[in-house]
């Protein structure tokens, strides 16, 4: 089978080698599923580029999330689950979620633990399966750890990139009133489309100002915030009482200072977002959602660019680029 392994930290062109190699079989509690697709996702390119972790051994597999069909399955699992079509999550990660694994997904075939591969509903494509691990789960935790959003008006930053894209519709699922900032008209329309009932670009004026013409002060309940740094400031003016914010980036400065006293006086609560150190039974909440709304229709992830396996390093580098609205997948 043909496979994408990391020999190296750095840039993708020097550190990403496709190789034939022999397909493997499962193990006890595993499966070996046929990819049909990879995600590509930012802490893919960043642990490739020496951002989140060192080499494990002189080679690894590289991506996290994927789909497909599972072909065949090790002792102890169901033979009933060949067949079956799953999405993966959380493949290329420790049992911690904080180091990198030996297991990956950008390769024809993928060996993975049992509960890792997911079962695909009939209506979504395995292209969207490439786009669930990371960004819908990460989407639906920044949007839900601090409880229901039915009724309550929430803010999405950075409404066209994948996470938010997929935090959008699952708000507007889940019967939130949905703000939405933007950095141009082309996202304003996905962002729109998405279902946001208002969106602001927040390049035309201060966010602050066009929020508060919006929905006034005090009229946020809960932020889904692409970047902490930049927002933490207004989050006094914009957020009401006890309002929440699920924060899953911090680009502009990774250690943002706190405005504490001003975030206390309205006991503001601040979650930091990293998917793969969620909870068990955060992922088993975020699972059980996702599928439920890919059933249904109402969670449809984005998808800006596709890729063949042996275009990876150009995949990796348009993510590093960073002008992606929506997610980039490899399908092969």
């Amino acid at each position: 089978m043909k496979a994408v392994f990391n020999t190296a930290r750095g840039t993708a062109r020097d550190t990403l080698t496709l190789k034939q190699v022999g397909t493997p079989s499962p193990g006890a509690g595993e499966v070996l599923v046929a990819m049909r697709t990879s995600g590509v996702n930012p802490s893919d390119v960043k642990l490739r580029s020496g951002a989140q972790g060192p080499m494990i051994a002189d080679q690894v597999l590289i991506h996290n999330d994927g789909a497909g069909v599972i072909e065949a399955v090790g002792e102890g699992v169901g033979p009933a689950r060949v067949g079956q079509r799953v999405w993966l999550y959380n493949v290329n990660r420790s049992a911690d979620g904080l180091g990198q694994g030996p297991l990956g997904t950008a390769a024809e075939y993928a060996i993975v633990p049992a509960h890792l591969a997911v079962e695909l509903p009939e209506p979504a494509s395995f292209d969207a399966g490439a786009c669930l691990g990371v960004p819908a789960m990460t989407a639906h935790r920044a949007l839900l750890w601090a409880g229901p959003v039915a009724g309550k008006t929430v803010l999405v930053t950075g409404g066209a990139g994948a996470v938010g894209h997929s935090a959008i519709q699952i708000a507007k699922a889940k019967g939130a009133r949905v703000v939405a900032t933007v950095s141009g008209d082309a996202k304003a329309e996905i962002a729109r489309d998405a279902g946001a009932d208002d969106v602001l670009n927040y390049k035309s004026a201060p966010l602050v100002d066009q929020l508060l013409d919006v929905v006034g002060t005090g009229g946020i309940d809960h932020v889904v915030d692409v970047d902490i740094a930049a927002h933490v400031d207004i989050y006094p003016q914009i957020l009401t009482l006890n309002g929440s914010v699920g924060a899953y980036a911090s680009a502009s400065d990774l250690t943002p200072a706190l405005p504490f006293y001003p975030l206390a006086f309205r006991n503001i609560q601040l979650q930091p977002v990293f998917v793969y150190s969620m909870s068990d039974a955060a992922k088993a909440e975020a699972i059980a959602d996702i599928n439920a709304l890919l059933s249904s229709g109402q969670l449809t992830p984005r998808i800006d660019r596709t890729f063949a396996l042996e275009d990876v390093a150009v995949a990796h580098e348009t993510v590093e680029a960073g002008s992606l609205m929506g997610n980039a997948i490899l399908r092969f």
